[in-house]
């Protein structure tokens, strides 16, 4: 019992040194993941803001890759550029006035973490403002992939639009005749 307890105490600071040792290394230069740069962020959110508040078709073919996929929750999947850039087009025709802000953002490789503010005006009068938060991926300096995540329930309420649970609804409805 004592041999091994001995042998126990022994391979514990072994152990530590080692760890300590191996995962304290700098990574080599070919280690290290090139990712996006701040001020790539920028120039592309830059684009990207212009494309949403001015349906600017031009900044939209600078940004977007052709085979851009966006995952919205209210809405679903786009797939492919021109899927996109028709919902920008019916965005517009939708609202009187759209203002996206980008509040700020955080990168890691080739992700790039967007919190934004959503500012627009329906054409019933509706004043719709929400925040959000996209994961979007970059290829090549092009927006590959987007995923959407923000309060499609305040969306919706905004819109005008009441959320009534089941069990509510069904004391609504009217029973059935035979």
């Amino acid at each position: 019992m004592k041999k091994s307890i001995i042998q126990f105490i022994t391979i514990i600071p072994l152990a530590l040194i080692l760890c300590l040792t191996f995962g304290c290394q700098k990574p080599t230069e070919e280690a290290v993941e090139e990712g996006l740069t701040e001020e790539e962020v920028n120039a592309i959110m830059g684009e990207v803001v212009k494309v949403y508040n001015n349906a600017d078709m031009d900044a939209c073919d600078k940004v977007f890759s052709a085979d851009y996929v966006e995952h919205d929750p209210l809405e679903g999947d786009r797939v492919g550029i021109d899927a996109f850039k028709e919902s920008i087009r019916a965005t517009h025709e939708e609202y009187s006035s759209v203002n996206l802000s980008i509040d700020e953002t955080f990168i890691k490789g080739d992700k790039v973490a967007v919190l934004w503010t959503w500012k627009v005006t329906h054409i019933s009068g509706a004043e719709i403002e929400i925040s959000g938060v996209n994961i979007v991926r970059v290829v090549d300096g092009k927006l590959a992939e987007s995923n959407y995540y923000y309060d499609t329930k305040k969306v919706l309420e905004q819109m005008g639009f009441k959320i009534i649970p089941p069990e509510e609804l069904e004391k609504t409805e009217e029973p059935e005749k035979k």
